[in-house]
C-alpha cells in the first residue's frame, strides 16, 4: 500500500475514533447529570413539634408548608412520591418554605384542629408565625400544585386574601369565580356551599343573565335544587341562551349521576330528602331521557327495604324495553351484583338468578361460565337463609 495512502487513512481512523470518544463522553455526561437533576425532592421533615418548624421557618427566613396525610391514603402517597419529588416542584418549594409531612401521631391530629384540617391529603402555607395564608386539598398534578403554591404566597390571591375580600362585600361575577376555583381547590365544600346560595340568591330568572348563569353553572350540582329545577322548568328559554350542548350536558350529567348513586349507594335511599324530591318531579317531567333516569330511581326506593319489589321493578323495566341493548344488559348486570352484595332475602335472590340466565342468551363460552359460577354463589348464600324449596324455579 502507497505510503502516504496508509498514513492519511490512519490519521482518518485517529480522528474518527477521537469524535466516537468525544460524543461518547459527553452522551455520559448528559445521562448523568440527567440522573442527577430527576434525585432531586421536596425536604419533608416529618411529625416535628410545630414549635421547632416555626423555630426553623424564623431561623431560614422562609414560610411553612404542612403536608396531611397517611401512610395508607392513595392520593396522599402519589403526590409525595410523583410530585413532590419532581425537580421543578422541589426547586420552587426548597428556598421557600420549611416542609413537613405530619402522617401520624398526636402532633398531627392537635394541628389538624388547630387548622380544621378534614380529609386527606390537605396542604397548608402557613407564614412565619404559624398564621394560615393557604390551603389545597386532594390528589394534583405538579403543574397544578405549583399554581395552587403560587396562588398561596401571592397576598392579593391566596385564600385568606380572596375570603377577606368577599366579606368586603365583593360580588362581581369574575371574582366569585375565582373565589369558588379557590374554595374548590381547598375542599371548602360548606363555604362553596353558602358563596353560591348568597350570590343566586333572589329571582330565578336571574339565572338567565350572563353575569349569574357561569356561578350556577359550573358550581350547582344539587339536582333538587331550585335553580336546577328551574333551569329544567324553562329548558328551551336556557337552550336558546346558552346552547343545547351546554344546558343538556350539565342536566344528563347531573341527574344521570345522582340517579346511578341512589341505586347503586350503601344506604336506602329514602332517608335523603333529595330523592325523593327528585323522584317527584322526574315522574312528571318531559324531559327525553326521564324515563331512563326513573329506571334507576323506581327500584332504588325498595332497596334494603322489599327486595321482591325491587325485583318486580328491575322487571318491569325489561318488559317495556326501556334500557335497550348494551345499555340493559349493563343495567341487569349490575342489579346481579347489588342482589350478590346486599340481598339475604332468600325469597328475591332468585330473581337475580334469573338475570343471569338471561345474559347467558347468546353469549360467548367464557361469559356463560361466569355467570355459572354466580348462580351457584347465590344458591349458596339462598341455602344460607329460611327452607324456601317451594318457591324456587331454579331447582
Amino acid at each position: 500500500m502507497d505510503s502516504d495512502f496508509q498514513n492519511s487513512y490512519n490519521s482518518s481512523n485517529m480522528k474518527t475514533h477521537n469524535i466516537v470518544i468525544l460524543a461518547f463522553s459527553i452522551f455520559l455526561n448528559l445521562f448523568s447529570s440527567s440522573i442527577s437533576a430527576q434525585n432531586r425532592k421536596v425536604n419533608l421533615k416529618e411529625n416535628l413539634p410545630f414549635s421547632e418548624v416555626l423555630q426553623m421557618a424564623k431561623a431560614e427566613n422562609k414560610l411553612i408548608f404542612l403536608d396531611f396525610g397517611s401512610i395508607t391514603c392513595k392520593p396522599c402517597l402519589y403526590i409525595k412520591q410523583k410530585v413532590l419529588t419532581l425537580d421543578s416542584v422541589a426547586d420552587y418549594i426548597n428556598p421557600r418554605f420549611v416542609s413537613v409531612d405530619y402522617n401520624t401521631g398526636e402532633e398531627k391530629k392537635r394541628l389538624q384542629n388547630v387548622y380544621h384540617v378534614v380529609g386527606e391529603p390537605v396542604l397548608l402555607i402557613l407564614d412565619q408565625e404559624g398564621k394560615l395564608m393557604h390551603r389545597m386539598y386532594g390528589k394534583m398534578e405538579g403543574d397544578e400544585l405549583m399554581a395552587r403554591f403560587r396562588r398561596g404566597i401571592d397576598p392579593k390571591r391566596n385564600s385568606i386574601a380572596m375570603d377577606a375580600r368577599y366579606e368586603s362585600g365583593d360580588r362581581t361575577t369574575d371574582f366569585i369565580l375565582d373565589y369558588m376555583e379557590v374554595l374548590h381547590n381547598a375542599g371548602e365544600v360548606q363555604k362553596m356551599n353558602h358563596v353560591s346560595k348568597d350570590f343566586l340568591a333572589g329571582p330565578l330568572e336571574n339565572l338567565k343573565k350572563p353575569e349569574v348563569f357561569p356561578i350556577f353553572f359550573k358550581y350547582v350540582e344539587d339536582p333538587a335544587g331550585r335553580e336546577m329545577l328551574y333551569m329544567m322548568d324553562n329548558r328551551d328559554e336556557f337552550i336558546k341562551l346558552y346552547g343545547e350542548g351546554k344546558i343538556e350536558g350539565k342536566i344528563n350529567k347531573l341527574y344521570g349521576m345522582s340517579s346511578i348513586k341512589y341505586l347503586y349507594g350503601h344506604s336506602n335511599p329514602l332517608e335523603d330528602s333529595t330523592y325523593n324530591s327528585l323522584l317527584a318531579y322526574l315522574s312528571k317531567s318531559d324531559h327525553p331521557k326521564a324515563s331512563e333516569w326513573l329506571c334507576y330511581l323506581v327500584p332504588a326506593q325498595y332497596k334494603f327495604k322489599d327486595w321482591s319489589k325491587m325485583g318486580d321493578e328491575i322487571n318491569a323495566i325489561y318488559r317495556y324495553n326501556i334500557l335497550k341493548g348494551r345499555s340493559g344488559s349493563i343495567f341487569k348486570d349490575m342489579m346481579i351484583t347489588q342482589y350478590q352484595m346486599y340481598c339475604s332475602d332468600p325469597k328475591a335472590l332468585p330473581q337475580a338468578i334469573q338475570w343471569c340466565k338471561d345474559l347467558q342468551v347468546g353469549a360467548d363460552k367464557k361469559t356463560v361460565d361466569q355467570y355459572n359460577k354466580t348462580i351457584d354463589a347465590i344458591k349458596e348464600k339462598i341455602k344460607k337463609g329460611p327452607a324456601i324449596e317451594d318457591t324456587l324455579d331454579w331447582q
